[in-house]
């Protein structure tokens, strides 16, 4: 018990999970802090929509802490006037704000296929955490929104048009255009920091595992 207890004082610190921590957040006050302008966004299309030409729309943020991804909020609607079905795969992608998102770089992805329409306000889509994504503080990110084929949607703006992010716009068969700054579409990044908690007897390793 001697030799066990020495290897665990030896370690000292020991990392235990903490709760959500918001390193990104452009959603207004308003709607109990999920508010958005919902009667504009940056357009998101599928190869089959008519002069919509397949566009892909890429967010980047940097991170203001480190931990694990917890959740990210969206704000997304539909055109009505489509009658095609609509389904966006948004994908989280670790590089450099210099440079657009890369396939080869891409770190988690999500599928979403409930869209409210462009009339009023609706709640944010959630996407849920991947605990095998670890976020860093300091480094820059991508949240990159690609349609099916025949998908036309909006991921609608921030309700604060002076609240700007990296932005960039790829459409079938071209290249992404140049980054710049740009009213960016609302959305929300969360994680799970860890807190380090100092063991200093048994009964403090004992307390942390009960």
């Amino acid at each position: 018990m001697t030799r066990i207890l020495s290897i665990l004082v030896a370690l000292c610190l020991i990392a235990l999970p903490a709760s959500a921590l918001t390193i990104f957040n452009n959603f207004g006050p308003d709607h109990d802090g999920w508010d958005y302008n919902w009667g504009t966004g940056w357009t998101i299309a599928g190869d089959d929509v008519a002069a919509q030409y397949g566009v892909e729309q890429a967010l980047g943020f940097t991170a203001s802490s480190s931990g694990i991804l917890s959740d990210i909020w969206v704000a997304m609607w539909y055109v009505p006037i489509d009658g095609g079905a609509d389904e966006v795969t948004m994908y989280l992608v670790e590089g450099s704000l210099d440079h657009p998102p890369a396939p080869g770089d891409v770190m988690t992805q999500w599928t979403i296929t409930d869209f409210e329409s462009w009339t009023g306000w609706s709640p944010p889509h959630h996407l849920a955490g991947d605990p095998s994504v670890e976020l860093v503080a300091g480094q820059s990110y991508w949240l990159w929104a690609v349609g099916s084929a025949t998908t036309w949607c909006g991921w609608c703006m921030n309700s604060d048009p002076s609240s700007l992010a990296p932005h960039t716009i790829k459409r079938e068969g071209e290249d992404w255009l140049p980054v710049s700054n740009e009213t960016a579409g609302a959305f929300r990044v969360d994680i799970t920091p860890a807190v380090t908690i100092e063991a200093t007897s048994w009964t403090d390793v004992k307390q942390l595992f009960r």
